[in-house]
């Protein structure tokens, strides 16, 4: 037969005394599982770390298969970790075989795709994954993918110049003039101070009319082009008078003119005066190489040697 508990005061201080006994077990108990599970994800933290540097030891030495190998098991000991995902494209992009059908290298480029843009969407300041995703992109000529992908981003980010930048390179690269104009026009608005851009507008319209046969561009057409692309060097001059690079270009547009006009006497002006900005750029040059080449010997004297 049990005794009854005395329900009196030392029965109760006795059933408190118990109670917090009983509590204080499974504090330590459950503080103790806590300690463990720290621990043990500690351990995993450093161990995938160190399947990191083994895969990148594998990855400098092309051996791209067991580089990967160790980069997937450093993600299943730490899934929380984002650069994992990093790792992970990068060892599926150096074993995609562009332009290959084979099943193998097709789940490679599907893998670093997903896994480029999974990191993206954590880290989207990572210039370097997003120029590896791009890259990714290209390799396989998925031109429309990746515009796809990055205009989604840009409505998201809309004053994301470098999406800008990006979509109107992978139209350029698709060889799709008139979009990429388009948005290297949105870029120029977006920054309407970077000399850069416009000097990229002027290239653009240089290369298309120099590189389209006769037959497939009028002559009013080119003369368009032109016209836009030498106002867009001029603007680029105009912000950095010693870009000598757009002035060479500008040189190269006169030339285009030249091709259109018919009168032997205006065409042999025009040559001149692409003959002049072509002086013209190379004495930027030489006078910016020097100035260059002081200011590091300010720096550096033995640059001056």
């Amino acid at each position: 037969m049990r005794t009854r508990v005395d329900a009196g005061p030392d029965g109760v201080a006795e059933g408190t005394r118990a109670s917090r006994r009983s509590h204080r077990r499974r504090t330590a108990v459950l503080l103790a599982i806590a300690v463990f599970s720290l621990a043990s994800a500690g351990c995993d933290r450093l161990k995938a770390k160190q399947l990191v540097r083994e895969g990148n030891a594998f990855f400098k030495e092309q051996l791209y298969e067991d580089a990967l190998k160790k980069y997937e098991q450093a993600r299943a000991l730490d899934p929380n970790d984002i650069r994992f995902a990093k790792f992970v494209a990068m060892g599926n992009m150096a074993l995609y075989n562009p332009g290959s059908t084979h099943p193998k290298d097709q789940e490679a480029l599907k893998q670093a795709i997903e896994n480029f843009k999974l990191y993206l969407d954590k880290r989207p300041d990572d210039e370097k994954a997003a120029k590896y995703l791009v890259t990714t992109y290209m390799n396989s000529g998925k031109f429309d993918d990746a515009i796809g992908y990055f205009k989604q981003w840009r409505t998201a980010h809309p004053e994301d110049v470098k999406a800008v930048q990006t979509i109107a390179m992978l139209y350029a690269k698709k060889g799709d003039f008139e979009n990429s104009m388009t948005w290297q026009k949105e870029h120029a608005k977006l920054e309407p101070r970077n000399a850069d851009v416009f000097y990229t507008l002027g290239v653009t319209c240089w290369d298309k009319v120099y590189n389209a046969p006769p037959d497939k561009m009028e002559g009013e057409k080119r003369k368009e082009i032109v016209d836009y692309g030498m106002a867009q060097l001029n603007k680029a001059i105009e912000l950095r008078p010693d870009y000598y690079e757009a002035m060479l270009y500008v040189n190269l547009l006169y030339r285009e003119y030249a091709k259109l006009e018919n009168d032997e006497t205006k065409k042999a002006e025009l040559k001149a005066k692409a003959d002049e900005w072509q002086k013209k750029a190379l004495e930027v040059r030489a006078r910016v190489l020097q100035k260059q080449r002081e200011e590091a010997a300010a720096k550096n004297p033995l640059e001056a040697l």
